[in-house]
């Protein structure tokens, strides 16, 4: 029977699956009919129960690899949900000490960048929160070229912040 059906079974379940699966399953099969042999009835021909036989054992290990693959994906997915709460700064008040130190470092580089004319208008105008008017007063210097110091400031800054923009947007 082995030799017989084996080769014609395992090319039949290798249209569902690859072929190791198609030889555990064939093998299967035939193992079964052989350790059932007394107590199995067939009612069609020997063949047509062997085909019958193989092809619901593919369909079984289809179904079984479906549902495994879904757990798997549900897993992989709950996993990519745990891990991006974590990593949320909101959440992790590590990361955002690491964030913050990141982008103040950053900050730092670009501000080294601007004249000191251009840093002194900037920090009187975003840090201090003074009017053009207060900062022309306190630095000596007509509000217009305030306006001019504190353009500049921006432009640069965004310039060199550009990439760190996104992190600055997050924390936000």
């Amino acid at each position: 029977m082995f030799s017989d059906y084996y080769p014609h079974l395992l090319a039949y379940g290798e249209l569902f699956l690859d072929t190791e699966e198609a030889e555990d399953i064939v093998q299967d099969v035939l193992v079964s009919i052989w350790k059932n042999a007394e107590n199995l009835e067939i009612h069609t021909s020997l063949e047509a129960y062997l085909f019958k036989s193989v092809y619901q054992r593919c369909l079984n290990q289809i179904k079984q690899k479906k549902v495994r693959k879904g757990y798997k994906q549900s897993a992989t997915e709950e996993f990519n949900e745990l891990e991006a709460r974590y990593f949320d700064p909101d959440q992790n008040d590590a990361l955002r000490k690491i964030f913050m130190a990141e982008l103040k470092e950053e900050m730092d580089k670009a501000m080294s960048c601007l004249t000191a004319k251009c840093k002194e208008a900037f920090i009187l105008s975003y840090i201090h929160e003074m009017k053009n008017k207060e900062i022309a007063a306190v630095m000596n210097i007509s509000e217009r070229t305030v306006e001019t110091h504190i353009y500049n400031a921006l432009k640069i800054l965004r310039r060199k912040l550009r990439p760190v923009l996104l992190v600055l947007i997050m924390l936000s």
